[in-house]
């Protein structure tokens, strides 16, 4: 392998595994990082002037999730953030961070995270980040991109050996957070639509002009649609025991329960998102409408 060369070495096997607390005490070994490393090269000349990428596929070659790559930052890290989502960023910046040589990236088995509410704390009690399902075991590929020219590899994801669940259970599993999963990203962006809408009625209300009635009365229903699914009111960990539970937060709930663990969902737990998803279905109708009311609204 020449220095002046990138190259994707073939990533050892991956494990599909679920991790607990630890053990006791400061004596046991540390966990391996879930999901796969991937191994490689990048010409010494990098300077980040060159666009790098890595991507993971399916067998049949669709993509599940791709990463732009940058180079590393010189000097001290930057302290980690008080706010989560800050801190979350830095966390991506930092995956994804290379430099001229040797790199390695661990991809952690997840589909993207669907589309996050502007504004929403995330504290894991009221509301949660929606994260992306893991994938099921079997085969898939990771492609390095480096100025234009790929290079791909096979990669294999296997269930922990130590857990007994089907494949076909493990696929019931992962369809119903993708479910879930798609009906959070609907709903996020109907959502995020819907706050742009209310800020531009508001400029509008507060002018005062002959276009304001109409403005304030789908103000109205948009502070009512959105307030109904969304809390935003709640902005610390504590929040939740103040005010009560929308149905952005029920979706991340059962989302979290379902992906707890690497077996099928009870019955119980579909029939719980079953229901969220069709309520998620029916906001993002009501959002779209008031959306729409908002703009024919601003452009009276």
């Amino acid at each position: 392998m020449a220095s002046e060369s990138a190259y994707l070495f073939k990533p050892q096997q991956g494990w599909l595994v679920t991790r607990g607390g630890g053990g006791y005490g400061r004596g046991g070994g540390g966990n391996l990082a879930p999901g796969v490393t991937v191994f490689f090269h990048v010409p010494a000349d990098y300077k980040g002037d060159v666009p790098v990428k890595l991507s993971f596929n399916t067998a049949s070659g669709k993509e599940i999730r791709s990463y732009t790559l940058h180079p590393k930052a010189k000097g001290a890290p930057r302290p980690r953030s008080s706010s989560p989502s800050a801190a979350r960023k830095q966390r991506e910046e930092r995956a994804t961070a290379i430099q001229p040589g040797m790199n390695r990236f661990q991809w952690d088995l997840r589909y993207p995270n669907a589309a996050d509410v502007k504004g929403i704390f995330n504290s894991g009690f009221s509301a949660a980040v929606p994260v992306g399902p893991e994938v099921v075991p079997g085969t898939y590929s990771v492609t390095l991109t480096y100025d234009g020219t790929t290079q791909k590899q096979p990669l294999v994801v296997e269930l922990d050996p130590g857990l007994r669940t089907t494949q076909a259970e493990l696929q019931q599993r992962f369809d119903l957070l993708m479910r879930l999963h798609d009906a959070l990203n609907q709903l996020d962006t109907a959502l995020n639509k819907a706050i742009d809408a209310r800020d531009a009625l508001q400029k509008v209300v507060a002018k005062k002009s002959p276009a304001g009635k109409q403005a304030q009365t789908a103000l109205d229903d948009l502070n009512r649609d959105i307030d109904d699914l969304v809390d935003l009111k709640i902005q610390s960990g504590e929040g939740a025991l103040v005010y009560p539970g929308r149905l952005r937060s029920w979706l991340t709930s059962i989302s979290s329960q379902v992906g707890l663990a690497l077996v099928p969902p009870t019955p119980a737990m579909v029939q719980v998102a079953d229901g969220y998803i069709q309520q998620a279905g029916a906001g993002v109708t009501r959002l779209q409408a008031d959306v729409a009311a908002a703009h024919e609204a601003t452009n009276h």
